[in-house]
């Protein structure tokens, strides 16, 4: 682990170098995907900042939402979202878990970044995705929208992690695969929370030849008829709060690949990339549509994913009400969101670095239970399901953090706790929040809240985080 983590620290300063002596309009980021948009980091936070110590009970009264996106392979890390589920409803919130795609394949190579998917010695590939579903049941997912490469291999493999799945598929332009695991939307009942909140997913239409067979069309308007339609239709089945699971992204070569798309170009006849474009198909292009009964507007969060890009939100004043948050690649964040269950409001959203997940802590049951996966699946064996019985609340934990945080009146703790905080502190601070000013936008180091009342207050952790990973192509 602390091999790891001093590994992570040399890549991401070369990463940090690069970007410093990037362009203010462009920056490469670790996976060679290129992002000029406006993006904000202003609410990536410490576990420990967002908690009240006078109030126990502080998430009395709220649903919390915990989303993932592109996991990837990092299968390890979902004790810590497991973790953290613990601790939110130890805080009195009722949960609920979702993710936005590309669960069921691994990165094992991941330029500038040191890929998880080897702490889990590519599990996820070897099971053709079967570890990450059966890992997700385990830590109670909910809700999950498919990702491109859920289509990267055969029909079968698709049915089979689909068939796997203890939780809901929500996909409204995947036409093909409807039925009881996958559904254009889904509204939470009384039992999850007293908020109605309704979920359903959007597919990029990116490499649309992987799924072609499943009804999915590739046009532009389509995608955006679909978003209003289906906003609109939620709204009207009663839903309170109405949030997408999207795996659309914000990169640029979406929009280079789009067959005809015409960029605007700023006063030297470059491309600008730092707006919304209302015939796009990124996640931040769907607010910019304006069909009749736009039910886009309707869509008070997207949890986007497909481009791993870390964000809270973006820059643009021309759609204040374009709230969107991604978690970046491989668990780098877990994604937070707060809703007011008196008010049917969100009061707060948020992400949490995997440099504080020490403060989370890894379940224990769901930690064994992983490393049970991962024997399986390297044995050649089929894997269990989880039955929580099996494992002692007081298993070993793996995490030096945590190990470090409990033996820290020893002077070699003192020296690791050191190392890691210096570690994973410098992998987060890389700027994340250029963008192509041609257009007149510029990046937001002050925090967005005025333009998203779903931000709430509290601690900001390094407005310029930026960590990416590999583009999902």
């Amino acid at each position: 682990m602390r091999n790891k983590l001093t590994t992570r620290f040399l890549v991401s300063a070369f990463t940090a170098a690069t970007l410093l002596l990037s362009s203010a309009g462009t920056v490469e980021a670790a996976g060679g995907e290129v992002v000029d948009f406006s993006i904000t980091t202003d609410q990536i936070r410490e576990y420990n900042a967002t908690v009240d110590s006078s109030n126990r009970q502080d998430l009395a009264g709220k649903t919390v939402i915990i989303s993932t996106n592109d996991v990837h392979g990092a299968i390890t890390d979902f004790a810590y979202v497991a973790g953290l589920k613990n601790k939110m409803e130890e805080r009195g919130a009722s949960v609920i878990l979702v993710d936005s795609g590309d669960f069921s394949t691994d990165k094992p190579e991941i330029q500038n970044y040191d890929s998880k998917s080897d702490d889990a010695k590519e599990s996820t590939d070897k099971s053709k995705g079967i570890a990450a579903v059966k890992i997700m049941n385990a830590v109670g997912y909910d809700y999950a929208c498919l990702g491109n490469h859920e289509f990267e291999r055969r029909k079968d493999a698709l049915d089979n992690i689909i068939n796997a799945a203890n939780f809901t598929f929500v996909d409204a332009n995947i036409n093909g695969l409807t039925g009881d695991k996958v559904q254009a939307y889904a509204i939470t009942d009384s039992s999850k929370t007293p908020v109605k909140i309704g979920f359903f997913g959007l597919l990029t239409p990116e490499s649309g030849n992987w799924y072609d067979r499943c009804g999915y069309s590739v046009d532009p308007s389509d995608l955006h008829n679909c978003a209003s339609e289906t906003a609109n239709a939620v709204a009207g089945d009663g839903a309170e709060v109405i949030i997408a699971l999207t795996h659309l992204g914000v990169e640029n070569d979406i929009l280079k690949n789009q067959k005809g798309f015409t960029f605007d170009r700023d006063k030297d006849g470059h491309k600008i990339y730092d707006k919304v474009y209302a015939n796009g198909t990124r996640s931040v292009d769907l607010f910019a549509f304006t069909g009749e009964d736009d039910g886009v507007h309707k869509i008070d969060l997207m949890l986007d994913g497909h481009s791993h890009t870390t964000m809270s939100g973006i820059d643009q004043e021309k759609y204040p009400g374009c709230n969107i948050q991604s978690s970046g690649i491989q668990l780098q964040n877990i994604g937070v969101v707060v809703i007011d269950n008196g008010t049917k409001e969100i009061t707060d959203r948020y992400l949490i670095s995997e440099e504080y997940y020490y403060q989370i802590e890894k379940d224990p049951k769901i930690e064994a239970y992983i490393e049970k996966v991962i024997e399986a699946v390297q044995d050649g064996k089929d894997i269990p399901d989880y039955n929580a019985d099996d494992y002692e609340e007081s298993a070993t934990t793996t995490d030096d953090a945590t190990v470090d945080a409990a033996d820290e009146t020893t002077d070699a703790t003192v020296d690791d706790t050191a190392d890691t905080t210096v570690d994973d502190t410098t992998d987060t601070t890389v700027d994340d929040t250029t963008g192509d000013t041609t257009d007149g936008a510029s990046a937001n180091t002050s925090g967005d809240s005025s333009d998203n009342p779903g931000h709430g207050g509290g601690h900001h952790h390094h407005n310029n985080h930026h960590r990416y990973g590999h583009r999902a192509a």
